[in-house]
Protein backbone atom coordinates (compact mmCIF):
# COMPACT_ATOMS: atom_id res chain seq x y z
CA UNK A 1 0.00 0.00 0.00
CA UNK A 2 1.68 3.59 -0.89
CA UNK A 3 1.31 6.43 0.94
CA UNK A 4 1.86 10.03 -0.50
CA UNK A 5 3.76 11.15 2.99
CA UNK A 6 5.05 9.96 5.92
CA UNK A 7 2.42 11.50 7.94
CA UNK A 8 -0.64 9.50 6.12
CA UNK A 9 1.13 6.54 6.67
CA UNK A 10 1.49 7.17 11.15
CA UNK A 11 -2.17 8.48 10.41
CA UNK A 12 -2.96 5.11 8.70
CA UNK A 13 -0.42 2.96 11.52
CA UNK A 14 -2.46 4.97 14.38
CA UNK A 15 -5.59 3.82 13.12
CA UNK A 16 -4.65 -0.07 13.03
CA UNK A 17 -3.31 0.37 17.07
CA UNK A 18 -6.75 2.05 17.52
CA UNK A 19 -8.87 -1.10 16.31
CA UNK A 20 -6.57 -3.45 18.14
CA UNK A 21 -7.10 -1.72 21.86
CA UNK A 22 -10.78 -0.92 20.97
CA UNK A 23 -11.57 -4.71 20.55
CA UNK A 24 -9.89 -5.59 23.49
CA UNK A 25 -11.51 -3.12 25.44
CA UNK A 26 -15.19 -3.79 23.93
CA UNK A 27 -14.35 -7.87 24.60
CA UNK A 28 -13.27 -7.55 28.24
CA UNK A 29 -15.61 -5.44 28.89
CA UNK A 30 -19.25 -7.51 27.49
CA UNK A 31 -17.25 -10.24 29.19
CA UNK A 32 -16.78 -8.20 33.13
CA UNK A 33 -20.55 -7.11 32.73
CA UNK A 34 -22.28 -10.58 31.42
CA UNK A 35 -22.94 -8.36 28.40
CA UNK A 36 -23.91 -10.27 25.02
CA UNK A 37 -22.50 -10.11 21.29
CA UNK A 38 -24.57 -7.87 20.12
CA UNK A 39 -23.67 -4.65 22.49
CA UNK A 40 -20.67 -4.97 21.53
CA UNK A 41 -20.96 -5.16 18.08
CA UNK A 42 -22.80 -1.92 18.18
CA UNK A 43 -20.15 0.07 20.30
CA UNK A 44 -17.44 -1.85 18.07
CA UNK A 45 -19.43 -0.90 14.44
CA UNK A 46 -20.36 2.85 15.88
CA UNK A 47 -16.59 3.53 16.50
CA UNK A 48 -14.54 1.96 13.54
CA UNK A 49 -17.34 4.44 10.98
CA UNK A 50 -16.20 7.40 13.05
CA UNK A 51 -12.86 6.30 12.67
CA UNK A 52 -12.80 5.77 8.81
CA UNK A 53 -15.52 8.62 8.42
CA UNK A 54 -18.16 6.35 7.52
CA UNK A 55 -21.88 7.56 6.99
CA UNK A 56 -23.11 3.90 7.60
CA UNK A 57 -22.10 0.21 8.04
CA UNK A 58 -23.41 -3.04 9.48
CA UNK A 59 -21.93 -6.30 11.05
CA UNK A 60 -24.05 -9.70 10.16
CA UNK A 61 -22.90 -13.15 11.83
CA UNK A 62 -23.87 -16.39 10.26
CA UNK A 63 -24.34 -19.68 12.03
CA UNK A 64 -25.31 -22.98 10.16
CA UNK A 65 -28.60 -21.62 8.79
CA UNK A 66 -27.52 -18.48 7.89
CA UNK A 67 -27.90 -14.50 9.57
CA UNK A 68 -28.01 -14.85 13.11
CA UNK A 69 -26.93 -11.27 14.36
CA UNK A 70 -27.12 -8.51 12.34
CA UNK A 71 -26.43 -4.65 13.36
CA UNK A 72 -26.73 -1.82 10.80
CA UNK A 73 -25.22 1.85 11.50
CA UNK A 74 -27.03 4.81 9.45
CA UNK A 75 -28.93 4.20 6.15
CA UNK A 76 -26.48 1.81 3.66
CA UNK A 77 -28.92 2.19 0.73
CA UNK A 78 -28.47 -1.64 0.19
CA UNK A 79 -29.64 -4.74 1.19
CA UNK A 80 -27.56 -5.52 4.39
CA UNK A 81 -28.29 -9.50 3.87
CA UNK A 82 -26.76 -9.28 0.11
CA UNK A 83 -24.07 -6.89 1.24
CA UNK A 84 -22.50 -9.14 3.53
CA UNK A 85 -21.25 -11.69 1.28
CA UNK A 86 -19.41 -8.68 -0.40
CA UNK A 87 -15.34 -8.53 -0.18
CA UNK A 88 -13.60 -5.38 -1.65
CA UNK A 89 -14.52 -2.06 -2.25
CA UNK A 90 -17.69 -1.50 -4.23
CA UNK A 91 -19.08 1.58 -5.67
CA UNK A 92 -23.30 2.53 -5.34
CA UNK A 93 -25.51 3.76 -7.27
CA UNK A 94 -25.18 7.42 -5.46
CA UNK A 95 -21.99 9.57 -7.43
CA UNK A 96 -19.14 9.63 -4.42
CA UNK A 97 -20.45 6.48 -2.22
CA UNK A 98 -18.22 3.10 -1.55
CA UNK A 99 -19.08 0.27 0.41
CA UNK A 100 -16.01 -0.94 1.81
CA UNK A 101 -16.92 -5.14 2.54
CA UNK A 102 -14.84 -7.29 4.14
CA UNK A 103 -15.58 -11.16 5.26
CA UNK A 104 -15.06 -12.17 8.57
CA UNK A 105 -13.14 -15.60 8.45
CA UNK A 106 -11.56 -18.45 10.65
CA UNK A 107 -10.02 -20.59 8.57
CA UNK A 108 -12.33 -21.58 6.64
CA UNK A 109 -15.16 -21.00 8.50
CA UNK A 110 -17.23 -17.49 7.13
CA UNK A 111 -18.81 -15.89 10.38
CA UNK A 112 -20.18 -13.11 8.45
CA UNK A 113 -19.44 -9.84 6.64
CA UNK A 114 -18.68 -6.21 7.72
CA UNK A 115 -18.99 -3.46 5.64
CA UNK A 116 -18.56 0.42 6.00
CA UNK A 117 -19.99 3.24 3.70
CA UNK A 118 -17.48 6.18 3.21
CA UNK A 119 -18.01 8.94 0.86
CA UNK A 120 -16.03 11.15 -1.24
CA UNK A 121 -13.62 10.46 -4.12
CA UNK A 122 -10.70 7.93 -3.85
CA UNK A 123 -7.69 8.42 -6.05
CA UNK A 124 -6.14 5.43 -5.09
CA UNK A 125 -9.61 3.20 -5.81
CA UNK A 126 -10.22 3.44 -1.62
CA UNK A 127 -7.02 1.15 -1.23
CA UNK A 128 -6.11 2.80 2.02
CA UNK A 129 -9.87 2.69 3.22
CA UNK A 130 -9.95 -0.91 2.39
CA UNK A 131 -6.79 -1.46 4.23
CA UNK A 132 -8.21 -0.53 7.42
CA UNK A 133 -11.53 -2.10 6.53
CA UNK A 134 -9.71 -5.65 6.10
CA UNK A 135 -7.47 -4.23 9.97
CA UNK A 136 -11.06 -3.94 11.28
CA UNK A 137 -12.71 -6.83 9.98
CA UNK A 138 -9.14 -9.25 11.29
CA UNK A 139 -9.90 -7.76 14.55
CA UNK A 140 -13.70 -8.26 14.61
CA UNK A 141 -13.41 -11.90 13.45
CA UNK A 142 -10.92 -12.44 16.22
CA UNK A 143 -13.13 -10.87 19.11
CA UNK A 144 -16.43 -12.73 17.86
CA UNK A 145 -14.07 -16.27 18.12
CA UNK A 146 -12.71 -15.44 21.50
CA UNK A 147 -15.62 -14.02 22.92
CA UNK A 148 -17.73 -17.05 21.63
CA UNK A 149 -14.91 -19.61 23.05
CA UNK A 150 -14.84 -17.31 26.58
CA UNK A 151 -18.48 -18.39 27.05
CA UNK A 152 -18.76 -22.10 26.70
CA UNK A 153 -20.01 -22.30 22.84
CA UNK A 154 -19.47 -25.62 20.89
CA UNK A 155 -18.49 -24.68 17.82
CA UNK A 156 -18.70 -21.39 16.30
CA UNK A 157 -21.33 -21.54 14.09
CA UNK A 158 -23.18 -23.98 16.67
CA UNK A 159 -22.76 -20.97 19.22
CA UNK A 160 -23.66 -18.13 16.79
CA UNK A 161 -26.91 -20.28 16.07
CA UNK A 162 -27.87 -19.81 20.32
CA UNK A 163 -27.91 -16.06 19.68
CA UNK A 164 -30.53 -16.39 16.86
CA UNK A 165 -32.77 -15.59 19.58
CA UNK A 166 -36.60 -14.35 18.53
CA UNK A 167 -39.65 -13.40 20.61
CA UNK A 168 -39.36 -12.45 24.34
CA UNK A 169 -35.71 -10.60 25.04
CA UNK A 170 -33.37 -13.16 27.22
CA UNK A 171 -31.21 -11.72 30.07
CA UNK A 172 -27.76 -10.22 28.83
CA UNK A 173 -26.44 -9.27 31.58
CA UNK A 174 -26.75 -6.66 34.74
CA UNK A 175 -25.39 -3.19 35.24
CA UNK A 176 -25.88 -2.48 38.77
CA UNK A 177 -30.04 -2.89 39.22
CA UNK A 178 -30.62 -3.39 35.83
CA UNK A 179 -30.74 -5.66 33.69
CA UNK A 180 -30.08 -5.53 30.28
CA UNK A 181 -32.65 -6.20 27.44
CA UNK A 182 -30.65 -5.22 24.27
CA UNK A 183 -28.75 -2.23 22.61
CA UNK A 184 -30.31 0.88 21.36
CA UNK A 185 -27.75 2.55 19.81
CA UNK A 186 -23.79 4.15 20.23
CA UNK A 187 -22.54 7.57 20.16
CA UNK A 188 -19.12 8.94 20.51
CA UNK A 189 -18.98 8.96 24.12
CA UNK A 190 -21.79 6.41 25.38
CA UNK A 191 -23.88 3.40 24.37
CA UNK A 192 -27.70 3.31 24.97
CA UNK A 193 -29.27 0.09 26.10
CA UNK A 194 -32.98 -1.11 26.62
CA UNK A 195 -32.64 -2.25 30.02
CA UNK A 196 -35.31 -3.08 32.86
CA UNK A 197 -35.30 -2.96 36.28
CA UNK A 198 -34.61 -5.58 38.63
CA UNK A 199 -35.50 -5.32 42.86
CA UNK A 200 -36.16 -7.90 46.02
CA UNK A 201 -40.09 -7.24 43.92
CA UNK A 202 -39.02 -8.44 40.61
CA UNK A 203 -38.77 -7.11 37.38
CA UNK A 204 -39.77 -3.42 36.83
CA UNK A 205 -40.06 -0.75 33.65
CA UNK A 206 -38.17 -0.49 30.82
CA UNK A 207 -35.52 2.40 30.58
CA UNK A 208 -33.14 3.80 28.79
CA UNK A 209 -29.40 2.77 30.03
CA UNK A 210 -27.13 5.26 28.61
CA UNK A 211 -23.46 3.76 29.76
CA UNK A 212 -19.78 5.43 28.62
CA UNK A 213 -17.86 3.78 26.27
CA UNK A 214 -15.16 1.31 28.29
CA UNK A 215 -12.08 3.24 26.30
CA UNK A 216 -13.13 6.76 27.91
CA UNK A 217 -13.36 5.42 31.36
CA UNK A 218 -9.78 6.11 31.97
CA UNK A 219 -10.16 9.67 30.80
CA UNK A 220 -11.26 12.28 33.90
CA UNK A 221 -12.34 14.75 31.97
CA UNK A 222 -15.07 12.84 29.85
CA UNK A 223 -16.13 10.77 32.78
CA UNK A 224 -16.69 14.32 34.53
CA UNK A 225 -18.32 15.06 31.71
CA UNK A 226 -21.20 11.92 32.06
CA UNK A 227 -21.62 13.02 35.18
CA UNK A 228 -22.12 16.71 34.59
CA UNK A 229 -25.06 15.34 31.91
CA UNK A 230 -26.42 12.97 35.21
CA UNK A 231 -26.93 15.76 37.47
CA UNK A 232 -28.24 18.10 35.12
CA UNK A 233 -31.17 15.44 33.86
CA UNK A 234 -31.72 14.51 37.60
CA UNK A 235 -32.54 18.84 38.02
CA UNK A 236 -35.07 18.53 35.04
CA UNK A 237 -38.84 17.79 34.85
CA UNK A 238 -41.13 18.29 31.97
CA UNK A 239 -43.18 16.47 29.66
CA UNK A 240 -41.23 17.42 26.78
CA UNK A 241 -37.76 16.26 28.74
CA UNK A 242 -36.36 13.20 29.20
CA UNK A 243 -36.94 11.83 32.50
CA UNK A 244 -33.52 11.08 34.15
CA UNK A 245 -34.09 8.41 37.14
CA UNK A 246 -31.12 7.56 38.48
CA UNK A 247 -27.08 7.49 37.84
CA UNK A 248 -24.38 5.71 39.15
CA UNK A 249 -21.36 3.51 38.54
CA UNK A 250 -21.23 -0.23 38.95
CA UNK A 251 -17.86 -2.38 38.46
CA UNK A 252 -16.54 0.75 36.69
CA UNK A 253 -19.11 1.28 34.59
CA UNK A 254 -21.14 4.50 34.88
CA UNK A 255 -24.58 5.06 34.12
CA UNK A 256 -27.78 6.92 33.48
CA UNK A 257 -31.04 5.23 33.87
CA UNK A 258 -33.73 7.40 31.59
CA UNK A 259 -36.80 7.21 30.61
CA UNK A 260 -37.40 5.08 27.29
CA UNK A 261 -39.29 7.05 24.42
CA UNK A 262 -40.74 4.68 22.41
CA UNK A 263 -41.06 6.75 18.81
CA UNK A 264 -38.41 7.80 16.60
CA UNK A 265 -36.23 11.15 16.08
CA UNK A 266 -37.39 13.57 13.78
CA UNK A 267 -34.17 13.34 11.71
CA UNK A 268 -35.35 9.75 10.64
CA UNK A 269 -38.86 10.99 10.46
CA UNK A 270 -38.03 13.62 8.08
CA UNK A 271 -36.33 11.08 5.75
CA UNK A 272 -38.68 8.88 5.92
CA UNK A 273 -41.43 11.32 4.61
CA UNK A 274 -39.28 12.09 2.14
CA UNK A 275 -40.08 15.45 2.22
CA UNK A 276 -41.04 18.47 4.01
CA UNK A 277 -43.86 18.13 6.90
CA UNK A 278 -47.16 19.50 6.93
CA UNK A 279 -46.76 22.93 8.98
CA UNK A 280 -49.22 21.72 11.31
CA UNK A 281 -47.28 18.99 12.37
CA UNK A 282 -44.23 20.91 12.61
CA UNK A 283 -46.22 23.67 14.56
CA UNK A 284 -46.74 20.43 17.19
CA UNK A 285 -43.88 19.50 16.83
CA UNK A 286 -41.37 22.23 17.69
CA UNK A 287 -43.61 24.13 19.85
CA UNK A 288 -43.87 20.66 22.25
CA UNK A 289 -39.95 21.29 21.96
CA UNK A 290 -39.35 24.48 22.59
CA UNK A 291 -41.61 24.57 25.36
CA UNK A 292 -39.59 21.34 27.60
CA UNK A 293 -36.27 23.78 26.81
CA UNK A 294 -37.87 26.73 27.86
CA UNK A 295 -38.16 24.34 31.22
CA UNK A 296 -34.31 23.35 30.88
CA UNK A 297 -33.37 26.80 30.68
CA UNK A 298 -35.45 28.35 33.42
CA UNK A 299 -33.82 25.77 35.62
CA UNK A 300 -32.33 27.54 38.58
CA UNK A 301 -29.93 25.60 41.42
CA UNK A 302 -30.61 25.51 45.05
CA UNK A 303 -29.30 29.03 46.02
CA UNK A 304 -32.29 30.33 43.57
CA UNK A 305 -30.13 31.87 40.76
CA UNK A 306 -30.58 30.46 37.46
CA UNK A 307 -28.31 27.22 36.14
CA UNK A 308 -28.23 29.66 32.32
CA UNK A 309 -28.42 26.10 31.08
CA UNK A 310 -27.61 26.26 27.16
CA UNK A 311 -28.36 22.53 25.07
CA UNK A 312 -25.61 24.00 22.52
CA UNK A 313 -26.42 20.55 20.86
CA UNK A 314 -29.71 21.05 19.50
CA UNK A 315 -30.94 19.00 15.79
CA UNK A 316 -33.38 16.76 14.47
CA UNK A 317 -31.77 13.66 15.74
CA UNK A 318 -32.38 15.08 19.22
CA UNK A 319 -35.86 15.62 19.16
CA UNK A 320 -37.44 12.69 19.79
CA UNK A 321 -41.45 11.95 18.54
CA UNK A 322 -43.45 9.51 20.63
CA UNK A 323 -46.00 7.05 18.91
CA UNK A 324 -48.33 8.36 21.59
CA UNK A 325 -47.49 12.23 20.08
CA UNK A 326 -45.34 13.53 22.82
CA UNK A 327 -42.47 15.31 21.61
CA UNK A 328 -39.33 14.99 24.20
CA UNK A 329 -35.95 17.16 24.04
CA UNK A 330 -33.15 14.14 24.34
CA UNK A 331 -29.55 14.71 24.81
CA UNK A 332 -28.30 17.06 27.52
CA UNK A 333 -24.74 15.68 27.06
CA UNK A 334 -22.99 18.50 26.19
CA UNK A 335 -25.12 21.38 27.75
CA UNK A 336 -23.17 23.98 29.70
CA UNK A 337 -24.51 25.67 33.25
CA UNK A 338 -23.35 28.32 35.33
CA UNK A 339 -20.60 27.04 36.93
CA UNK A 340 -20.20 23.54 35.93
CA UNK A 341 -17.18 21.20 36.90
CA UNK A 342 -16.51 20.45 33.66
CA UNK A 343 -16.04 23.58 31.47
CA UNK A 344 -15.25 23.97 27.57
CA UNK A 345 -12.73 27.09 26.97
CA UNK A 346 -13.42 30.28 25.22
CA UNK A 347 -12.98 29.31 21.12
CA UNK A 348 -13.51 25.63 21.55
CA UNK A 349 -16.64 24.96 19.61
CA UNK A 350 -18.84 21.92 20.20
CA UNK A 351 -22.09 20.91 18.48
CA UNK A 352 -23.32 20.38 14.92
CA UNK A 353 -21.99 22.79 12.29
CA UNK A 354 -25.59 22.31 10.22
CA UNK A 355 -27.64 23.63 13.19
CA UNK A 356 -24.99 26.20 15.04
CA UNK A 357 -25.84 30.23 15.99
CA UNK A 358 -23.42 32.33 14.85
CA UNK A 359 -22.01 33.02 18.14
CA UNK A 360 -21.54 29.55 18.96
CA UNK A 361 -19.70 29.07 15.58
CA UNK A 362 -17.29 32.12 16.36
CA UNK A 363 -16.49 30.40 19.77
CA UNK A 364 -17.92 32.98 21.58
CA UNK A 365 -19.75 32.95 24.86
CA UNK A 366 -23.56 31.09 24.53
CA UNK A 367 -27.05 32.11 26.79
CA UNK A 368 -30.70 30.39 25.82
CA UNK A 369 -30.69 32.65 22.79
CA UNK A 370 -28.21 30.13 20.98
CA UNK A 371 -30.50 27.68 21.21
CA UNK A 372 -33.20 29.04 19.71
CA UNK A 373 -31.52 30.03 16.20
CA UNK A 374 -30.76 26.05 16.31
CA UNK A 375 -34.63 25.43 16.89
CA UNK A 376 -35.14 28.15 13.86
CA UNK A 377 -32.97 25.61 11.91
CA UNK A 378 -35.10 23.08 12.62
CA UNK A 379 -37.98 24.52 11.79
CA UNK A 380 -36.92 25.84 8.60
CA UNK A 381 -35.83 21.71 7.81
CA UNK A 382 -38.74 20.69 8.38
CA UNK A 383 -41.40 23.20 6.65
CA UNK A 384 -38.72 23.36 3.59
CA UNK A 385 -37.11 19.62 3.41
CA UNK A 386 -33.63 21.32 3.50
CA UNK A 387 -31.30 22.49 5.93
CA UNK A 388 -30.92 26.46 5.98
CA UNK A 389 -27.04 26.22 5.48
CA UNK A 390 -25.77 23.51 4.08
CA UNK A 391 -22.65 24.03 2.28
CA UNK A 392 -20.04 21.55 0.46
CA UNK A 393 -18.14 21.74 3.90
CA UNK A 394 -18.51 22.22 7.35
CA UNK A 395 -16.34 25.18 7.21
CA UNK A 396 -18.58 26.91 4.53
CA UNK A 397 -21.96 25.59 6.28
CA UNK A 398 -20.54 27.74 9.45
CA UNK A 399 -19.31 30.81 7.41
CA UNK A 400 -22.93 30.75 5.61
CA UNK A 401 -24.44 30.90 9.06
CA UNK A 402 -22.30 33.46 10.29
CA UNK A 403 -22.91 35.93 7.08
CA UNK A 404 -25.12 34.99 4.85
CA UNK A 405 -29.35 36.25 5.00
CA UNK A 406 -31.66 33.82 4.48
CA UNK A 407 -34.86 34.37 1.82
CA UNK A 408 -38.46 33.57 2.13
CA UNK A 409 -39.18 29.82 0.72
CA UNK A 410 -42.10 30.32 -1.71
CA UNK A 411 -43.40 26.71 0.10
CA UNK A 412 -43.32 28.87 3.72
CA UNK A 413 -46.26 30.86 4.93
CA UNK A 414 -46.29 34.42 5.98
CA UNK A 415 -47.07 33.99 8.72
CA UNK A 416 -44.29 31.15 9.73
CA UNK A 417 -41.24 32.88 7.61
CA UNK A 418 -42.18 36.09 10.26
CA UNK A 419 -41.54 33.40 12.83
CA UNK A 420 -38.20 32.07 11.61
CA UNK A 421 -36.82 35.44 10.49
CA UNK A 422 -36.83 36.32 14.15
CA UNK A 423 -34.93 32.88 15.22
CA UNK A 424 -32.66 33.05 12.76
CA UNK A 425 -31.58 36.56 13.40
CA UNK A 426 -27.70 36.69 13.34
CA UNK A 427 -27.55 38.96 16.61
CA UNK A 428 -28.70 36.91 19.53
CA UNK A 429 -30.70 40.30 20.87
CA UNK A 430 -33.21 40.63 18.24
CA UNK A 431 -34.39 36.74 18.61
CA UNK A 432 -37.24 35.68 20.73
CA UNK A 433 -36.65 36.49 24.51
CA UNK A 434 -37.00 32.75 25.75
CA UNK A 435 -38.07 29.30 24.06
CA UNK A 436 -41.87 29.87 25.70
CA UNK A 437 -42.30 33.16 23.39
CA UNK A 438 -40.99 31.82 20.65
CA UNK A 439 -43.46 28.61 20.87
CA UNK A 440 -46.48 31.16 21.42
CA UNK A 441 -45.65 33.04 18.42
CA UNK A 442 -45.40 29.87 16.31
CA UNK A 443 -48.62 28.67 17.74
CA UNK A 444 -50.31 32.02 16.65
CA UNK A 445 -48.98 31.60 13.75
CA UNK A 446 -49.81 28.29 12.69
CA UNK A 447 -52.44 25.97 15.00
CA UNK A 448 -50.61 22.97 15.77
CA UNK A 449 -51.42 19.20 14.61
CA UNK A 450 -53.05 17.36 17.76
CA UNK A 451 -51.16 14.51 19.47
CA UNK A 452 -53.08 11.72 18.04
CA UNK A 453 -51.96 13.21 14.21
CA UNK A 454 -48.41 12.58 15.24
CA UNK A 455 -48.18 9.80 16.86
CA UNK A 456 -50.73 8.59 13.66
CA UNK A 457 -47.59 9.83 11.61
CA UNK A 458 -44.64 8.29 13.12
CA UNK A 459 -46.83 5.18 13.65
CA UNK A 460 -47.61 5.03 9.36
CA UNK A 461 -43.81 6.24 8.86
CA UNK A 462 -42.27 3.56 11.24
CA UNK A 463 -45.34 0.30 11.57
CA UNK A 464 -41.94 -2.32 12.31
CA UNK A 465 -40.70 0.49 15.14
CA UNK A 466 -44.03 1.02 16.82
CA UNK A 467 -45.00 -2.86 16.81
CA UNK A 468 -41.43 -3.79 18.69
CA UNK A 469 -41.76 -1.18 21.32
CA UNK A 470 -45.37 -2.84 22.08
CA UNK A 471 -44.39 -6.51 21.79
CA UNK A 472 -40.96 -5.09 24.35
CA UNK A 473 -43.83 -3.74 27.08
CA UNK A 474 -45.84 -6.62 26.65
CA UNK A 475 -42.59 -8.79 27.31
CA UNK A 476 -42.13 -6.96 30.20
CA UNK A 477 -45.91 -6.97 31.53
CA UNK A 478 -45.74 -10.66 31.21
CA UNK A 479 -42.08 -10.91 33.28
CA UNK A 480 -44.17 -9.17 36.11
CA UNK A 481 -47.03 -11.58 36.01
CA UNK A 482 -44.44 -14.35 36.44
CA UNK A 483 -42.41 -14.91 39.03
CA UNK A 484 -39.19 -15.67 38.51
CA UNK A 485 -35.83 -17.92 40.89
CA UNK A 486 -33.57 -15.84 41.90
CA UNK A 487 -30.14 -17.11 40.87
CA UNK A 488 -26.81 -16.42 41.96
CA UNK A 489 -24.36 -14.10 40.47
CA UNK A 490 -22.01 -15.92 38.41
CA UNK A 491 -17.88 -14.61 37.67
CA UNK A 492 -17.43 -13.56 34.41
CA UNK A 493 -14.66 -15.40 32.61
CA UNK A 494 -11.28 -14.02 32.19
Amino acid sequence: MAFQSPEEELAFLRGLMAVNRMADDILEDCLERGLDLDTGLDVFLTQCARMVHAKAGFVSLRGTRGPVLTRVLGELGVDVFEAAHWSGPRKLREEGRMLFCQQLTLGRLNLGGLGLLVEGNFEDGGARVMGLVEAIGEQLDSAVLSFLALTDGRGPLERLDELDVDGTPVNRGRIGRYEVVRPLGTGGMAQVLIARTRGPEGLGRLVALKRILPHLTAQPEMVQQFLDEARIGLRLSHPNLVHVYDFGEAQGAYYIAMELVNGIDLDRLLRANKGPLEPAVVSAIVSQALMGLHAAHALKGEDGASLELVHRDLSPHNLMVGFDGQVKVLDFGVAKVRAQRTVTLPGIVKGKPLYMSPEQALGQKLDARSDLFAMGLILYQSLTGRRAFEREDELASMKAICQEKLTKPPEVPAPLWNVLSVALSKAPEARFDNAHAMADRLLAACPPARDTALAALAGRLFPERLRDSQRLETSVDHAREVPTRATPPTRAPR
